[in-house]
């Protein structure tokens, strides 16, 4: 039996299949240092290749301070992240410099400075212990847990929406779960899915990273055993599928990526509407591809996203110093607006934004509300417009807005 894509990845909703049909990362640091990362004051970051756009405001931030501290981060992955703090195994939980050897290139450290920049630095020979562990999904999608006497905390920062994406020659606009389960559990059904029936244009990452590891949630197929070619990073799928521009090979094409990418790179990659087991239409993260409102993340409809964590150790409930400095950056009720622009200029939404919350894996979904509402600054920086109204306090609000946040009148 021949099965054909484009039947089962159904049309996508509303105005997102009006707007279709007129339309017609994480990098390796391969310099060799010149710098030790050693210096008083640091926090030691492993882990998610998100984070790292933010690290550079926060830097700037904790330079200001009255200790100020300095931040070193190696990406690694989601799950190394996670395994940097939850491991029993002392030598799992630092980080050591990684020199290129044979194919495999180098991925040492970064240190960001006082003024935001960053530039490689070498680790201590025997490495130096992680903080702070980042990961993009939750620890025990990672199959770890808190450890016997061991007390760890989860600070979770902004949401990430975890996509399907096409090469811009190609035709594709929406994609269901059952269609990206044929695609990726069974390889196309052996080469008889169309239009996606080459596994060696299956671009994916493994099952360390935290995209994978979501979407595999999302479609009911393990991390672990996708088809297709592990890419190395966001990078690597970024970087291989923007050059596709033959139709052909492009319309046979598929892969994964975050939206901080993603949407970086909509003149080549098309992000596709996703229909989720249940739902009856497929749903863009934004409210049509020309957007970057997020509303369809924002609102549940488009389900493929999870909360940024920081892991970290803690005694009697709380984090040593180093951690607490960054930490306490994210998981702030109202964030340093210099932070919250850059959370929103990178295509992620702040919790702030969001109505919905989660607190598994994919799990079910519940409302959300915070008396620090952001949702017309996020419309502002995202779309550069809110309807909402503007105000320098509450007592310019009215009264089913009684709240000035960041500068609009938001519900509590």
């Amino acid at each position: 039996m021949r099965y054909d894509f484009r039947r089962l990845a159904r049309a996508a909703c509303g105005s997102v299949l009006a707007l279709a049909l007129v339309g017609g990362v994480a990098h390796a640091q391969t310099n060799t240092p010149t710098v030790q990362c050693a210096r008083p004051n640091v926090i030691y970051v492993a882990g998610s290749s998100a984070i790292r756009p933010f690290l550079g405001v926060v830097a700037q931030l904790l330079a200001k301070e009255a200790t100020p501290y300095s931040i070193v981060y190696q990406s690694q992955g989601s799950c190394t992240g996670v395994k940097a703090i939850f491991s029993t195994d002392a030598s799992q939980r630092v980080i050591k410099d990684i020199p290129a050897s044979g194919s495999k290139v180098a991925n040492y450290a970064i240190l960001f400075n006082a003024d935001g920049s960053a530039q490689e630095c070498f680790l201590a020979q025997e490495g130096n212990v992680v903080d702070v562990g980042v990961s993009d999904v939750f620890a025990s999608t990672c199959d770890y847990t808190i450890p016997a006497n061991v007390q760890i905390s989860d600070y979770e920062g902004p949401i990430q929406p975890m996509t399907f994406v096409v090469p811009a020659a190609s035709s594709q606009r929406s994609i269901s779960a059952e269609a990206a389960y044929m695609v990726f559990g069974t390889g196309g059904n052996q080469g008889a899915a169309a239009p996606w029936t080459d596994q060696n244009l299956y671009f994916v990452r493994n099952s360390s990273s935290g995209t994978q590891q979501m979407l595999a949630r999302a479609i009911g197929v393990p991390a672990d055993k996708w088809w297709g070619v592990d890419r190395g990073g966001s990078d690597g799928v970024r970087r291989n599928m923007k050059v596709l521009l033959d139709t052909e090979t492009a319309e046979k094409a598929l892969g994964i990526i975050s939206t901080d990418i993603a949407d970086e790179e909509r003149s080549n990659l098309r992000i596709l509407a996703f229909q989720a087991t249940g739902q009856s239409c497929g749903f863009l993260p934004d409210s049509t591809p020309f957007a970057k409102d997020k509303v369809n993340v924002r609102d549940g409809h488009y389900p493929i996203w999870g909360p940024v964590h920081f892991y970290t150790r803690t005694e009697a409930g709380l984090p040593s110093a180093a951690a607490a400095a960054l930490v306490s950056r994210f998981a702030a009720a109202r964030l340093d607006k210099e932070l919250l622009d850059v959370v929103i200029q990178k295509h992620l939404v702040p919790k702030c934004a969001m109505r919905v919350k989660r607190t598994s894996e994919m799990g079910s979904l519940s409302p959300y509300s915070t008396d620090s509402r952001c949702g017309c600054y996020f419309d502002l920086v995202a779309n550069g417009a809110s309807s909402c109204k503007p105000c320098a306090g509450p007592a310019d609000c009215p009264s089913s807005t009684p709240a000035c946040n960041y500068g609009y009148c938001e519900a509590l």
